[in-house]
């Protein structure tokens, strides 16, 4: 576990590299054992990636990070773990890690439902109709937790007794928005928080475009409730489009 926690945080090394040595050398622990002629020997590895995963060549970090999590109770999910999803592991910049709290369970059908954080009463209405349906109907609801559209969903999922997944920008011993705390704790009693994110990372403006991708890669279809200009709700149906996935824009 302490090499892929490592791996998934070497400066200049994105998921799509990390697949890829994944691929040549087979394992975290080969990686952090590789010397520059074997690095050197795959290819699409930049000089820069290189010099990176020879200079951070020590275990440090990952210590500290996993001790954070026993002490905050939050689990790894790594590549090669059977709960990682199937259609999840698909996109080329999967991440190698997610922190998770909550429980697994089968998620045979999933759907995104994702939109604006400000909203009418009748997006609102969308949002909890759509997630009562597909929750009724056995889907997963998958979404980021967000003000609006987002809690609508989970919020409406977990009434019906469904099984939701949120995916946060940030690391889960944190609560963002700060008024969510009762439904994050409902999300992990009932269902599952995932984020790549170690313990006590704040949210950012770059981090809310990549928790999109997750949402879209974990999700069969995704469906954008009344997505403003802008919105990340858009980019997450074009992350959608992306990985083949069916996207609806209401």
């Amino acid at each position: 576990m302490i090499y892929w926690v490592w791996l998934s945080q070497i400066p200049f090394v994105g998921p799509v590299t990390v697949k890829r040595l994944l691929t040549e050398l087979g394992s975290p622990e080969a990686i952090y054992c590789a010397n520059m002629e074997q690095l050197h020997s795959i290819s699409g590895i930049s000089y820069k990636q290189r010099e990176s995963i020879i200079s951070h060549r020590s275990l440090e970090l990952p210590e500290k990070i996993l001790k954070e999590c026993n002490k905050k109770e939050i689990g790894i999910l790594c590549l090669d773990d059977p709960r990682y999803p199937d259609r999840a592991k698909i996109p080329e910049d999967a991440p190698a890690v997610l922190y998770f709290k909550g429980c697994f369970k089968e998620m045979e059908k999933t759907v995104g439902i994702v939109g604006a954080r400000r909203c009418c009463q009748e997006a609102k209405r969308r949002a909890v109709s759509l997630a009562e349906e597909y929750s009724g109907n056995g889907y997963t609801v998958i979404s980021g937790m967000a003000k609006g559209i987002d809690s609508y969903a989970h919020t409406a999922c977990l009434n019906l007794g469904g099984f939701t997944v949120a995916v946060a920008g940030n690391g889960l011993d944190i609560c963002y928005p700060s008024e969510h705390k009762k439904l994050m704790e409902c999300i992990e009693e009932r269902g599952l928080l995932i984020s790549e994110y170690p313990p006590g990372t704040r949210p950012s403006r770059y981090s809310f475009p990549r928790r999109n991708r997750i949402i879209s890669a974990w999700s069969d279809k995704i469906i954008a409730v009344a997505p403003g200009k802008g919105s990340g709700a858009l980019s997450t149906i074009e992350f959608g489009k992306k990985y083949g996935r069916e996207v609806e824009i209401i």
